[in-house]
């Protein structure tokens, strides 16, 4: 029993030592505070959303309003003298159309700002959910510094675990034990008064005895401090174990919004389409609006180049394809149907436009050259009012700014057109170079 005491105060000496517990009001406020950032960053994206619905539907009237006045179109336009007028009463509404679009523009510029802006605080939301799940990773490495503190590995744990139904029947076998070996040594110790005048027996048998009871106790005793020890070490634990059970449940909680944020900006969303799709797709309609500038006066208001629709979830959405909308038959169709000039038409178009929104969006580039290799000679001319013709006014008028165009072609009329030039003659020897007449 002494051994059991001494044993006991030990025990007693090392809980002291495990020092205060964690301060989990601390911790409490530090969640909170990422709760209110969250929040905050929710509110933001809101704010931007709006923005974007709101340039969206701008645009949207713009387009209808268009759609209409080609819907409006009569058939019987088929002389010079009702096309022209109907010519500049189409410029007038289309001075309009394009001061819409402009508003649109810049309104959608505007919501690309606040979308930046938005995945910015998206970032900085991620991290916190991060350093998050580090502090999740460091409680449960705080659980296993608990293990070993009380002798116990995660197996050691797990084999502990199936003794919690029977504790109470083990501390009463103990109570019972401890109870039988008193009344032991009381009948012994009575015995031995009542042999004291008595001449003494062989004690051989006795001393066996008395041995194997002296075992059986020494047993005994050694269970009952394994028991007292499992017991206490058990105990600590379950109350540690539901104080980090609680705290995960807690974070699970707090950081549900962030992880549905993220799951949105994934692509996890009604539309399945993450965030960097819809910011691509944005920057395409810029440069599609950019480049239906450049075709226009090239095809004389025929063609406008659109998106096209894809199916998603048994509804339709604008996809990356590219579609040209006839205005003489008031329908979209797909590019491989347009001739070897409108397709070259189309796609210088759209070269110039990319160049146009590239230089709009970043001030630092400038794009003062371009080439144009071919593509002339798939172009009708008709004294000065064919497609070549306006596609050389185009080019003409983009030199007039700051811009070079350098032209690559084997048409006479093209090289007529250009001021400046030479030719490159292929010989035996090699190609070389021939400055043309009239030229320094």
């Amino acid at each position: 029993m002494a051994e059991l005491e001494a044993e006991i105060v030990r025990l007693d000496g090392t809980l002291a030592a495990l020092g205060e517990t964690v301060d989990l009001d601390a911790m409490a406020e530090q969640l909170a505070d990422l709760k209110r950032k969250v929040t905050e960053v929710e509110t933001v994206e809101a704010k931007a959303r709006a923005v974007a619905g709101r340039a969206e539907t701008t645009l949207a009237e713009a387009r209808a309003k268009r759609d209409a006045v080609v819907e409006a179109l009569p058939e019987g336009l088929r002389t010079p003298e009702a096309v022209v007028a109907r010519q500049e009463a189409l410029q007038s509404e289309q001075g309009q159309l394009s001061k819409a679009l402009e508003l649109a523009i810049e309104n959608d510029r505007v919501a690309s700002e606040a979308l930046t802006r938005a995945q910015e605080q998206l970032e900085a939301a991620k991290r916190a959910r991060d350093a998050q799940a580090l502090r999740v990773e460091k409680a449960q490495g705080d659980f296993d510094v608990r293990l070993a503190e009380v002798g116990l590995d995660k197996a050691g744990y797990e084999a502990c675990k199936a003794h919690f139904p029977t504790l109470d029947a083990d501390r009463k076998m103990v109570s019972d034990h401890r109870e039988g070996l008193i009344a032991a040594r009381t009948t012994w110790q009575n015995a031995r008064a009542a042999c004291a005048e008595r001449e003494r027996p062989d004690l051989t048998p006795l001393q066996q005895a008395l041995e194997n009871v002296t075992q059986e106790l020494k047993t005994a005793n050694d269970a009952l401090s394994a028991a007292r020890s499992d017991v206490s070490s058990l105990t600590k634990f379950k109350e540690s174990l539901a104080e980090a059970l609680a705290k995960t449940e807690r974070l699970e909680t707090e950081t549900g919004p962030l992880r549905g944020l993220a799951d949105l900006a994934n692509g996890k969303n009604d539309f399945k389409m993450t965030l960097e799709t819809f910011a691509i797709g944005a920057m395409f309609d810029q440069v599609l609006e950019a480049a239906n500038m450049r075709l226009d006066p090239m095809t004389r208001g025929r063609y406008r180049l659109t998106r096209g629709l894809e199916a998603s979830g048994g509804r339709g959405k604008r996809g990356l394809e590219i579609e040209v909308f006839d205005i003489n038959t008031g329908k979209s169709r797909p590019t491989a149907t347009l001739s070897g000039g409108e397709t070259f038409i189309a796609a210088l178009a759209l070269a110039l436009g990319l160049a146009d929104v590239v230089e709009s969006l970043s001030g630092k580039i400038r794009m003062d050259t371009i080439f144009i290799d071919e593509g002339f000679g798939s172009l009708d001319t008709e004294d000065g009012a064919g497609t070549l013709d306006q596609v050389i006014q185009v080019l003409a008028a983009l030199t007039e700014g700051s811009r070079a165009v350098g032209l690559i072609s084997h048409v006479g009329l093209v090289q007529e057109a250009i001021p400046q030039g030479f030719y490159v003659r292929s010989t035996t020897s090699g190609s070389r170079v021939e400055v043309r007449k009239g030229l320094g």
